[in-house]
């Protein structure tokens, strides 16, 4: 496998491969705040039901042209499957990232096994940085988020200045660590729209997302925390995969014009991720090229 096999420059452009992990060992576990919640409130979770909404999104993606590619499960590893996390494709090769919690930690062997020691482009090595919180938006403008948690200073500093170093215009979004990463409460659904709490981010934040030409369309912190509204995998081509619970939120995108491609996911979101946190892109039409 080549180093540049693999290669997105946006959140936006057309998607043909994409990585996942079946939900094997998955579990709810007291590592985020909307888990915890679910916890307390004696949430149990139903291991068919997982089973089949995880076979309904791979369904899904192979019905819009997207071919699926998977890590091997691994007993012990019970957030494996939100592989948004544990890699970070680029412009210029696959990142392997540096994760926070010990048990996501032992997940980089399986992502190095799969990409292969010559895809690997770089892998960060500074503080911590999880793919949640990286978005490429476009071609030349990339943000991380930052909660001094799961991807804090100098994890955001190393990856963003690789970026500099071509260029790049970036951005650190910084926000409170409840909300664990940046793709709870920010994602990109079509080239210049994007879902947002909007009541979260700094207005600071905001301006500059808008003068980069990104309308923002309202996310409310119920909706990020009761259902991962925000949490979205644009397909390109006006499509976007967004959960069936999360039903005012399709409303909204569908009233943009957008397809929305619906499965079920709410035994993943309650455990505190959902599409974008369970699919890393591997391959996206440029933006720069259309």
């Amino acid at each position: 496998m080549t180093a540049n096999k693999w290669f997105i420059d946006s959140e936006t452009g057309d998607l043909s491969d994409v990585l996942l992990c079946r939900p094997d060992y998955y579990s709810w576990i007291p590592s985020n705040d909307i888990a915890i919640e679910t916890l307390e409130r004696n949430g149990r979770l139903d291991r068919q039901a997982l089973q089949g909404q995880f076979d309904e999104l791979v369904h899904a993606l192979g019905a819009n042209d997207v071919t699926c590619h998977f890590l091997t499960p691994r007993q012990g590893m019970p957030y494996q499957v939100y592989t948004r996390d544990s890699s970070q494709t680029t412009p210029f090769g696959t990142v392997v990232t540096k994760l926070m919690r010990d048990e996501r930690v032992g997940e980089e062997a399986e992502i190095r096994s799969f990409y292969g020691d010559d895809a690997v482009w770089r892998s960060c090595a500074k503080g911590h940085i999880e793919g949640g919180d990286i978005h490429i938006i476009r071609p030349g403008l990339v943000v991380v988020g930052v909660t001094g948690c799961r991807t804090d200073e100098a994890g955001a500093a190393e990856f963003l200045g690789w970026f500099e170093e071509a260029g790049w215009t970036t951005r650190v979004i910084r926000f409170p660590k409840h909300f664990l990463h940046l793709d709870v409460i920010f994602a990109m659904v079509a080239e210049n729209l994007a879902l947002c709490a909007v009541d979260v981010l700094a207005d600071e934040d905001l301006d500059w997302f808008r003068a980069q030409g990104i309308r923002l369309l309202p996310v409310t912190y119920k909706e990020v925390m009761r259902d991962m509204g925000c949490n979205v995998l644009a397909l390109g081509r006006e499509r976007v995969v967004s959960p069936r619970h999360s039903k005012r939120v399709n409303e909204m995108l569908r009233a943009e014009g957008l397809t929305v491609v619906d499965p079920e996911l709410n035994q993943f979101s309650q455990g505190g991720g959902s599409v974008h946190c369970m699919t890393m892109p591997l391959r996206r039409r440029s933006l720069a090229a259309s």
